[in-house]
């Protein structure tokens, strides 16, 4: 028997409005069932929007996280919630922020599943716009499983293929049957195959950067060059240096994307709630600022501008007093009478700053860093990439030259310290050390509990299907 379903509020959100085209902008439609939906275009751009706002809500829970456990933050003992017990590997597996983590990641990728379910069995609008929906839904859902193997899957991030990932859900199904809805966890190999199969699959359906108008247009949705860049991403999380690298050559082709003179002109003050837009070198985020003035949809909350984060005294002390992201996107402060230096690059008190998801200095070092792996000296080519970063924030500097460097490791080194500096507090500190072995906030922290634990509520349902992950298995 066929069930009618309502589509929940999301259809008609389209929160991001900026980011999404015109034709998202539609009205809340709170009662039309799925059938309606994926008939018309329509229609089916607000649920594909909805997915979008689905997952922008997952972000916005981890999003700090992966700073606050990493070694390149510091936090204010009023900010440290579940940090602490992360950090020191006690967390317990019924932590409500770690199930919140779970199933929100999880939540957009069952609702990318079913655009790719329904929109080739109810769509009747032109066919080139089902497919950059369904491959909008790729992305999406490449993009949530692989953040989420980032904190659950077993030694993911550290050259373990083989062990527990997630559990992988690839088919929409109406309700929930357990006999046949409970799965094992996937290998971290077999979560990557999938990640790396859909965006590959992502690419031939969707535009173009320079098919899409405007920035808010580019940035917001997903695109070849999008793909390309969370490709660059998940093979050097691989450690796959070879793939990396060409993704990211691909990446770097797009002339639409273009490294900013000015770093404000990439995070711009914004103490009046006005609606700032993204830069030339932003390739994925979520515009916050134009979401018509509902600050709890902020991806950050007020921690940021309320002085609770700042940047780690050991990466502060790394650099010039002259570096533009010191004298433009920190603020010095106090904390318990010792100096500190905070983040700029949410300065809106309100919680209404744009999240950056992808940027193009990622992708620039992640070349580099590619080269590094893949070579045995260092070229010109790779001290070119390192500058760009590097004297875009020091413009008064000669630069790095071959000469610098004795060995491909000396300037791999380099380029890791650049990657922290450069990208700090845009939620990815923690997944850039998991995957080049360096510590995290604790140092001391023993490996195998470098990962979340599954959460309890998940392994209770599936009677134990579900295992949890080795260092907490005794919790």
């Amino acid at each position: 028997m066929k069930t009618n379903y309502i589509l929940p509020a999301m259809l008609g959100i389209c929160m991001f409005m900026g980011a999404c085209d015109k034709q998202l902008d539609l009205e809340p439609e709170n009662t039309i069932t799925e059938d309606k939906v994926f008939e018309k275009f329509y229609t089916a751009e607000s649920a594909v929007a909805g997915t979008y706002h689905m997952l922008f809500s997952a972000a916005t829970n981890d999003y700090v996280i992966a700073e606050a456990t990493a070694p390149t933050c510091g936090y204010s003992s009023s900010a440290a919630r579940s940090y602490d017990d992360i950090n020191n590997g006690v967390i317990r597996p019924e932590d409500e922020n770690l199930q919140q983590i779970y199933e929100d990641y999880y939540a957009a990728a069952v609702q990318a599943n079913l655009l790719l379910h329904k929109i080739p069995k109810l769509g009747k609008y032109d066919a080139a716009d089902m497919k950059q929906h369904m491959a909008e839904a790729k992305f999406i859902r490449a993009f949530a499983y692989l953040r989420l193997l980032g904190w659950y899957g077993d030694g993911a991030l550290m050259n373990q293929p083989q062990k527990d990932g997630i559990v992988m859900y690839l088919e929409h199904y109406d309700g929930f049957d357990r006999d046949t809805d409970i799965h094992p966890r996937n290998s971290n190999q077999q979560v990557f195959q999938q990640i790396i199969n859909d965006l590959e699959e992502a690419i031939v359906d969707l535009p173009d950067p320079s098919e899409q108008e405007g920035i808010e247009t580019r940035v917001g949705r997903a695109n070849k060059a999008t793909c390309e860049a969370l490709l660059t991403r998940a093979y050097l999380y691989q450690r796959d240096y070879s793939n990396a690298l060409i993704w990211a050559n691909k990446a770097l082709s797009h002339s639409e994307y273009q490294l900013e003179e000015d770093v404000l002109t990439v995070f711009p003050p914004n103490p009046d709630d006005a609606v700032i837009p993204f830069s030339k070198e932003h390739i994925f985020g979520f515009p916050v600022s134009s979401n018509g003035g509902n600050w709890q949809f902020g991806g950050n909350g007020v921690y940021y501008s309320n002085n609770h984060y700042w940047y780690s005294q050991d990466l502060i002390s790394t650099f010039a007093d002259s570096d533009l992201r010191k004298t433009k996107l920190m603020n010095q402060a106090s904390y318990q009478g010792n100096p500190v230096y905070i983040t700029k690059k949410y300065p809106n008190t309100s919680g209404r700053d744009n999240m950056t998801m992808m940027r193009l200095p990622e992708i620039i070092l992640s070349k580099a860093e590619a080269l590094a792996h893949t070579s045995n000296t260092v070229t010109q080519e790779m001290i070119g990439l390192l500058n760009a970063v590097h004297l875009r924030a020091n413009p008064n500097e000669s630069g790095y030259i071959v000469a610098d460097f004795a060995s491909s490791n000396e300037y791999l080194s380099r380029v890791l310290l650049e990657r922290n500096k450069e990208l700090a507090f845009e939620g990815c500190s923690r997944f850039d050390h998991l995957r080049t072995d360096r510590p995290l906030y604790n140092p001391e922290l023993a490996d195998n509990k470098k990962v979340l634990p599954i959460p309890l509520r998940e392994i209770q349902i599936s009677n134990g299907l579900v295992k949890q992950n080795e260092g907490y298995i005794n919790n």
